[in-house]
């Protein structure tokens, strides 16, 4: 049947033709983010943000906007992530996050320790393990002292961020490069096995 044609059923009118499935996520995106099992808070979509996720869209279970997640150990708060854009796979338990991503680490007494933005990343709910990519950038609160790298790990069972990748850090006169380290969130005392700077240990105590 030609889906332009008229139908009696409408009142003359064409029949009208069944939306995509872009359409669809986007049009119940309120009604999505009542129910997130993430409990996200949900703003506002960048259209900019929402037409670059292109196909990653159409293949995620769920599409949210204006993502915020505490990420707990034991009740504890560990970090607070918000990202412009997360692509949910309930199948995995996988988010793909994009756009502007920033998450904040915190000590066991819940005072903010440092603070983490990148491009994109991707988090697993059922573990709370997250990963950030391109233009990582790392500034610690106490003397904003930062570290830049394209890629970094958080495990939140041994409470650690780590990377394989070449990373250089600052604190004031201070200047250190290598390739891969293993820190704490605070980034106080950090591990590295090729550095220039202070070979084997990367320490930049906070003031």
């Amino acid at each position: 049947m030609n889906a332009g044609r008229a139908d009696a059923r409408t009142g003359g009118r064409p029949a009208l033709r069944p939306a995509s499935r872009h359409a669809l996520v986007l049009s119940a995106r309120l009604g999505i983010c009542a129910s997130l099992v993430l409990g996200a808070a949900c703003g506002a979509p960048d259209r900019n943000v929402a037409a670059a996720a292109g196909t990653v869209a159409d293949s995620a279970d769920q599409t949210m906007f204006g993502l915020s997640q505490i990420l707990t150990k034991d009740g504890v708060k560990q970090a607070y992530l918000q990202v412009d854009t997360a692509f949910m796979y309930e199948a995995s338990g996988r988010v793909d996050l994009r756009g502007h991503l920033k998450v904040t680490f915190y000590s066991v007494q819940g005072a903010p320790q440092s603070v983490l933005t990148g491009k994109e990343g991707t988090l697993f709910t059922r573990t709370n393990e997250m990963s950030a990519r391109n233009d990582v950038l790392v500034v610690r609160t106490a003397d904003q002292a930062r570290l830049r790298t394209d890629y970094l790990q958080f495990d939140p069972a041994r409470n650690e961020v780590r990377t394989d990748r070449p990373y250089v850090a600052d604190k004031a006169a201070q200047h250190f490069e290598g390739v891969g380290f293993v820190c704490d969130p605070g980034f106080t005392n950090c591990t590295t096995q090729q550095a220039k700077g202070n070979v084997g240990r990367l320490v930049m105590p906070a003031r």
